[in-house]
């Protein structure tokens, strides 16, 4: 009997640990037992059948975590910064800077701090944590949310009153106004009917990354995007303009249509070349969700516009300003933000000819921008020039340049911490103040660059957003095992991401701004039918299985099938859950 019970248990742990000690025990029951033959054959023919089982069963090979992409420190403060944006509440837009809408609308706007920052935490997802889905699900959403609040889009109302491409500049890098007539005293309510490209196509962009990154139909429901214009007379109820994607993407193509691809107007009579990009990416996402071709004829279509109209200058290489539409005038400029701009998003659909004169706008720009004359003017647009092209950079792989870049903001543009974010405020006088300082570096970061740009560079690796759009992920991304439920303010995810080729899922915490002694995290879309080695910072756990319901003192299995893994965090944790081969013993 005794010898029934070391043989079964021989034959069990033999499974994982046979390679250390199959011959330990062999040599054990021959030297220090006087078994007899009938002893002798039957652990023969145990540890030989067990012998024969490891060239069946595959051994368990525990995956790198360092074989995966990781955020930094800095990295993950940047991404809870934007985060953190996104959870202010309606009508708070501290630390975004000064927007006044009566007349006049620049890039610090808080729809393009609130597009980029989507943008962003997007590539941080895909890259990142794709295996971490809730957390950036409703940031992206929120984000959302904040997009189609009046604040940031009722501006609209007032900007269609002018016809602003007759504006000069004047003394200090500003620029004067066009004076609006009476033919154009009042202005357009709805903010996506008509023109406004650099809203609506935005607004797009950021509706067709959510449903793909995140398989969520919402949009498409209608008047899932509803616009709420205050009362024109008193006693009367708000002006409700419905939208869903549907609509969103039929009144942005037709308007490409309309004009024979020339573009869409932002400001009225102007066509920016780099505003044009996001609706045409926002297309992107639009056909790969429903099934359509609107962006193919668009792309198409577009590029012979620009290169007949020469919307990027082909001896300089450099975007233009805009387009004045009924003078049909191209306005040549040489800016960084343009071409950064416009070259990070045209990258993903015109990938070869960025790449290809990038390198003209590289010697252009950079390293001059970094430093110059003490107190030298350098433009309104100094801010944009620097965040806008440290994000193309970062989209080329340019790494080198965007590493030096980074490491200037942190030198120079005061990087603060503020609840577990990382960010560069805005400058005093950022608005109208653009002199460099007085040892002649750059002392105007606007709140576009500070809270998200620089950001987005750091975080964006080479064909960062080329590979969201053409790389997408299928249906199978979303049935397999993934994160949820980590407590936003005890941990931050620095990498979650599951490798079908091993069965495995990593998981990286750190601990967040607030301490706790214990945190937890659960694991969904587990294989009930599979076992799985739980792995902490290298080391092997145990074994948890939902079918057996086995576990481990810091794991509980749920009703719902998924797994809750507690923890103390005080240091950066890796967990891996490996997918174990099956064995013998199990069958």
């Amino acid at each position: 009997m005794e010898t029934q019970k070391l043989s079964q248990k021989l034959t069990c742990r033999l499974t994982f640990y046979v390679h250390q000690c199959h011959y330990f025990f062999a040599e054990y029951f021959w030297k220090r037992w006087h078994m007899t033959n009938k002893h002798r054959f039957i652990i023969s023919f145990l540890i030989g059948l067990q012998v024969l089982s490891v060239s069946v069963a595959e051994p368990l090979v525990i995956p790198d975590p360092t074989n995966y992409p990781s955020l930094s420190t800095k990295k993950m403060g940047h991404v809870r910064h934007m985060i953190n944006l996104a959870k202010q509440l309606d009508g708070d837009f501290s630390m975004m800077g000064e927007t006044d809408p009566v007349y006049f609308m620049s890039f610090h706007a808080y729809q393009f701090q609130i597009a980029f920052a989507q943008y962003a935490l997007a590539s941080t997802h895909y890259h990142y944590t794709p295996a971490h889905r809730d957390l950036y699900q409703k940031a992206s959403a929120r984000l959302i949310q904040r997009m189609i609040y009046k604040d940031v889009w009722d501006y609209w109302a007032h900007v269609s009153k002018f016809d602003l491409t007759n504006r000069t500049e004047i003394e200090a890098g500003l620029e004067e106004m066009t004076t609006y007539t009476e033919d154009d005293w009042y202005g357009w309510i709805d903010p996506n009917i008509k023109k406004n490209i650099m809203y609506s196509g935005h607004l797009l962009q950021m509706v067709g990354l959510h449903q793909n990154l995140f398989d969520d139909d919402r949009y498409d429901e209608p008047g899932s995007l509803t616009f709420r214009f205050a009362p024109i007379e008193y006693g009367q109820g708000p002006i409700e303009m419905k939208y869903d994607s549907h609509r969103l993407a039929k009144v942005i193509y037709d308007q490409f249509e309309e004009d024979h691809f020339r573009g869409i107007e932002c400001e009225r009579n102007a066509v920016y070349a780099e505003c044009n990009q996001h609706p045409i990416l926002g297309l992107m996402s639009y056909d790969l969700k429903n099934g359509t071709n609107l962006s193919v004829k668009v792309r198409k279509e577009f590029k012979k516009v620009m290169r007949k109209r020469k919307y990027i200058n082909p001896e300089t290489n450099t975007t233009m300003y805009f387009l004045k539409v009924k003078e049909d005038e191209v306005v040549p400029a040489t800016y960084a933000w343009a071409d950064g701009w416009n070259g990070h998003a045209q990258y993903v659909w015109d990938k070869e000819y960025i790449k290809s004169i990038y390198p003209d706008q590289k010697k252009r720009y950079f390293p001059s921008m970094l430093r110059g004359w003490p107190f030298e003017n350098m433009g309104w647009g100094v801010s944009f020039d620097f965040g806008f092209f440290a994000l193309l950079a970062s989209e080329v792989g340019d790494t080198e340049t965007v590493q030096t870049m980074v490491d200037y903001a942190d030198e120079h543009f005061e990087p603060t911490w503020k609840d577990g974010g990382y960010y560069y405020p805005h400058t005093r006088f950022y608005v109208y103040n653009f002199f460099r300082d007085w040892l002649g570096y750059i002392h105007n970061v606007g709140p576009l660059t500070g809270n998200v740009l620089v950001g987005f560079a750091s975080i964006n690796p080479i064909d960062g957003l080329w590979k969201i759009y053409n790389q997408p992920r299928g249906k199978s991304h979303f049935a397999e095992p993934f994160i949820t439920d980590v407590e936003y303010l005890e941990a931050s995810v620095t990498q979650a991401v599951y490798d079908g080729d091993k069965d495995a899922l990593t998981v990286t915490l750190v601990p967040g701004p607030v301490e706790s002694e214990a945190t937890s995290f659960t694991v969904r879309q587990l294989d009930p039918e599979k076992t799985y080695a739980l792995v902490r910072d290298g080391q092997v756990l145990g074994e948890v299985n939902k079918k057996t319901s086995l576990a481990l003192p810091s794991t509980k299995w749920q009703a719902d099938g998924s797994l809750v893994i507690s923890t103390r965090l005080t240091e950066p944790q890796s967990f891996i859950l490996k997918a174990m081969a099956a064995t013998l013993a199990a069958r």
